[in-house]
């Protein structure tokens, strides 16, 4: 056996195991749907710390077994790609180390809630099979929440209070899909689904009590890293720059994209301050929700059009986006928009694009104005998200179409707004609420690198983000609480437009008349979510071909 496919092997070990020990994420995948979709993890201490052990082992077992030098340049880029992963997770897991406050990330209801959305979202199955798993994985719910429990050795208050707010959310997701379920079901199931509803419901109630009662009042460990942890983080992720060095193009984006809007403030409504214009624009926006979710999915053709006109990249075959309003029980943790990728293992490529609804508060229809909407649905559509990921579903390589660097994910979705207003897609109103939106991303860069380091606290933060951005209070919260357990993830949006802007500047420059828009986009959507380092590997690899 070469040493090439010894290493597809060893992945597809890992992969096994990770598949097993994590069902859920398996149907997120759509990965052997039979096996898994009824299945909750384990979620004991014991079953955590022997995770933990198998990274480990799995790393030595990467060494061990691969003769590095025995295969192809590719390969070589798939064992270090697999080695930065196992490595990263490491981190995470051992260092890091959050999963031991238990209620991070919303917590165990919080799971529930995910764990059940996407075999209700999606169809990939018929509607009564998806059922059967619904109603499997919420029977598991209260030995999933008992487990949890042990996790709970360093509980922060932050994440405990989320964890409680999730509780009525997640209630009434499941009593929304009891009522939507109701007329398409046959009485039997309809009702082993009601009281199965019924009985998780008593058992979430206990659960949040249990967390009230028995962890808040025990809740003094803090979320902050701090910053030797924060840039032990940077450098896992080989991004090439240091926390400091990340710091200074926050700042330095901030101050440049505040230039950049007073201009075309002035040329848009002369004589009014920024903050005017914004408010002028902000205020043109559909009536009703209703409304939005209509203006985005036509926005999304749109711009789906735009790209096949102008060659920009190629739209795989068969794919769909569909707008959808978010569910309950993710509205705290997204105030706006965000983006549920089709299935790995399936033929039906259709992603998600969620937006949330605005829950009675008329002022939060501003956050989807027409100005704005139409950038946020290139961000999370075409050629954002959606697109990326579908392309990446479609690589066959799996250790490419599973390990991504958040900086590509995140960054490759900012690069296309400056993309698709390089190629006229989008006019002045619309690039001034996108250069609004790089002021929020450049914010996003100085808070989480300040907040993770204690340098600001989440207060200061809460002030910084409202007037810088002018963004609601309600929101801004919502976007800090995230920032909380996700250490690193913010800076990558617009850092990762910075390095995929560089990395374009350099193919360009060292290929010449052979540069086209549509080789570097392609190589970079085809290749899975590559963190920007592998990225450059590959980019170097394709140049040399080209260029022999």
């Amino acid at each position: 056996m070469s040493e090439d496919a010894k290493l597809i092997e060893l992945f597809q070990e890992i992969f096994n195991e990770v598949m097993d020990r994590n069902p859920t994420y398996a149907t997120f995948l759509g990965y052997n749907h039979e096996k898994y979709d009824h299945l909750l993890p384990n979620s004991t201490l014991k079953a955590a710390e022997e995770e933990l052990e198998l990274l480990f082992s799995y790393k030595n077992k990467l060494q061990e077994k691969i003769d590095y030098n025995s295969l192809t340049p590719e390969s070589q880029i798939d064992f270090d790609l697999l080695q930065f992963f196992l490595e990263y997770q490491l981190f995470n897991t051992n260092e890091i180390a959050f999963w031991r406050s238990g209620a991070v990330s919303g917590g165990a209801v919080g799971f529930i809630g995910s764990a059940i959305h996407l075999l209700y979202a999606r169809e990939f199955a018929p509607l009564e099979t998806r059922v059967n798993a619904i109603i499997s994985r919420l029977k598991g719910a209260a030995t999933y929440f008992e487990q949890s429990k042990s996790l709970f050795q360093y509980p922060v208050k932050i994440w405990i209070e989320l964890a409680i707010q999730e509780g009525p959310r997640t209630i009434g997701f499941l009593q929304l899909i009891q009522k939507n379920l109701k007329p398409l079901l046959k009485d039997d199931l309809n009702q082993e689904l009601d009281e199965t509803i019924k009985k998780i419901t008593l058992d979430i109630n206990n659960y949040i009590k249990w967390l009230e009662t028995e962890q808040l009042p025990l809740a003094k460990h803090d979320w902050v890293i701090g910053p030797q942890k924060f840039a032990r983080l940077v450098e896992i992720r080989k991004l090439g720059k240091t926390p400091t060095e990340i710091l200074e193009i926050g700042e330095s984006m901030l101050k440049k994209t505040r230039a950049e809007l007073s201009i075309l403030a002035s040329k848009l409504y002369p004589g009014k301050s920024i903050k005017e214009v914004r408010e002028i624009l902000k205020a043109n926006h559909p009536p009703t929700f209703e409304m939005v979710l209509e203006h985005v999915a036509e926005l999304t053709k749109d711009a789906r059009k735009f790209i096949k006109d102008h060659n920009l990249m190629d739209i795989p075959e068969g794919e769909l986006l569909k707008v959808e309003a978010t569910p309950s029980f993710l509205i705290p943790i997204l105030p706006f928009a965000a983006y549920m990728s089709a299935e790995k293992f399936s033929k039906d490529q259709t992603g998600i694009y969620i937006v949330t609804p605005t829950e009675g508060r008329d002022e939060m229809l501003k956050e989807h104005s027409y100005a704005s909407t139409k950038n946020v649905a290139v961000h999370e559509g075409y050629p954002g998200h959606h697109l990326q990921l579908i392309s990446a579903n479609l690589q066959p390589n799996l250790i490419r179409a599973i390990v991504q660097g958040e900086e590509t994910i995140e960054g490759w979705a900012h690069y296309c707004e400056q993309l698709m207003a390089e190629k006229g897609f989008l006019g002045d109103e619309e690039i001034f609420m996108q250069l609004i939106d790089q002021l929020w991303r450049a914010v996003r860069i100085i808070v989480d690198v300040k907040i993770h380091t204690s340098q600001m606290t989440f207060d200061e933060a809460k002030i910084f983000m409202t007037e810088e951005i002018g963004m609601a209070e309600s929101a801004v919260i919502a976007e800090l609480n995230r920032y909380t357990s996700t250490p690193g993830y913010q800076f990558s949006y617009l850092l990762g437009k910075v390095l995929l802007l560089e990395l374009r500047d350099k193919v360009k420059e060292k290929l010449g008349d052979k540069y086209t828009d549509k080789f570097f986009h392609n190589t970079i959507l085809h290749n899975g979510g590559l963190p920007i380092y592998f990225l450059r590997r590959l980019f170097d690899l394709k140049m040399a071909e080209m260029l022999s």
